[in-house]
């Protein structure tokens, strides 16, 4: 009989074993330490619809205890519509514990389960570590080595990894969380005005469509690819001045009201200005173009499926079908991910807030770090995925 070898979800589920395997308890809290930990809760406790049952701890088969159980995120099991997992810490274990003589039990019955005492002198250890483990970043390039790592699926997601290493994240997870059940409901909340399915699908057939750079961009950017065309120019892009009289002879021609042709003349100094700083970044190379900005959309597809299945406003399929749309309109308008990449960072300069953003383009522009990212990093999805 063959036995398929296990592989660790995550780094932390492969230090947890190591540690348990060779009986290191420091090995083990430091895991924890920086690890995301979850708490399984019934979705409706945690909406409100019925009161939170009372805490009550389970006996653990193998060593007997009585535990309260959290899981590591790479041990999160497959999603389902009426469980949730809420977002917690060692220290806030350690300050909320309910009682001495309950064991904590990390991911029960996988290859990475722990049992650990926490008695009042275990969790102010646990306090101690926590204190010196480095805190959580965001911008760091995270992977799931048990999720998609290859095929359409994959190259979707990889679609929108500028959002996930920005987020701090894995970028080929599509499960149960995204960050957790209260947060991700709360960011399709406040920042995409969703909260139920009806919104969370026009939401994301919205930004499919690529509407939120705005019509103004794309017809602006197809104006100029034409003259690229007519001038047999497959390089560089015409001189702004050129490109604006071309815009501006096609809406005379049109018959176009006054302040539309002022909106495109001010859309074509936008996009102009914004592909210097792309420049100014080494994103752009002097004289390259870009032909779309709806990959900033498509990215923001990608994040917005996650965040719905997480938030239980769709299921698996659904979630999946947008991956799987993003990805396909991806090639279409792209023919690489560098191309890609810059149509992302210009779309999102374009976008609502983008030029307002005092870190937009500068050292600590979370979006431009993700970016710089995912193109130097070996392990990148980007580097590893073909485009087609």
């Amino acid at each position: 009989m063959f036995f398929t070898p296990w592989t660790p979800p995550t780094d932390i589920e492969a230090q947890l074993q190591a540690a348990t395997a060779h009986g290191d308890w420091d090995g083990q809290i430091g895991a924890l330490a920086v690890a995301e930990l979850y708490v399984d809760a019934d979705r409706a406790e945690a909406d409100g619809l019925v009161p939170p049952a009372p805490l009550v701890p389970y006996r653990d088969p193998a060593s007997g205890k009585r535990c309260l159980p959290v899981l590591t995120r790479g041990a999160l099991p497959p999603w389902r519509p009426d469980r949730v997992f809420q977002r917690t810490t060692l220290d806030e274990l350690a300050l909320e514990w309910p009682h001495d003589k309950w064991h904590l039990a990390v991911n029960p019955g996988q290859p990475s389960a722990a049992v650990l005492p926490a008695t009042p002198l275990n969790r102010e250890a646990w306090l101690e570590v926590y204190a010196e483990a480095p805190p959580p970043a965001s911008g760091r390039l995270l992977s799931l080595y048990t999720g998609p790592l290859h095929g359409p699926l994959a190259h979707g997601l990889a679609c929108g990894a500028p959002l996930a290493v920005r987020d701090g994240v894995p970028w080929n997870e599509l499960g149960g969380v995204y960050r957790d059940y209260d947060e991700d409901r709360a960011v399709l909340r406040d920042t995409w005005g969703v909260a139920d399915p009806a919104g969370w699908w026009h939401l994301t057939q919205r930004l499919l469509a690529g509407a939120g750079a705005g019509r103004d961009a794309e017809f602006a950017l197809r104006a100029r690819e034409g003259l690229a065309e007519h001038a047999g120019s497959a390089g560089a892009p015409p001189a702004t001045e050129e490109w604006r009289q071309a815009v501006h002879h096609v809406l005379v021609h049109r018959a176009a009201p006054e302040a539309e042709v002022r909106a495109m003349d001010a859309v074509v100094t936008r996009i102009a200005e914004a592909e210097e700083r792309l420049r100014g970044e080494a994103v752009l190379q002097p004289g390259q173009r870009i032909a779309s900005a709806a990959a900033h959309d498509l990215a923001s597809a990608v994040a917005v499926a996650r965040l719905g299945l997480a938030a239980r406003l769709c299921g698996p399929a659904d979630a999946e079908r947008v991956v799987l749309s993003a990805g396909e309109a991806a090639r279409r308008t792209y023919g690489s991910w560098s191309a890609f990449a810059a149509g992302f960072l210009l779309g999102r300069a374009l976008g609502p807030g983008g030029a307002a953003d005092p870190r937009a383009g500068g050292s600590g522009d979370p979006v431009l770090l993700a970016h710089r990212v995912l193109t130097a990093d070996p392990a990148s999805p980007w580097a590893n995925i073909p485009w087609s």
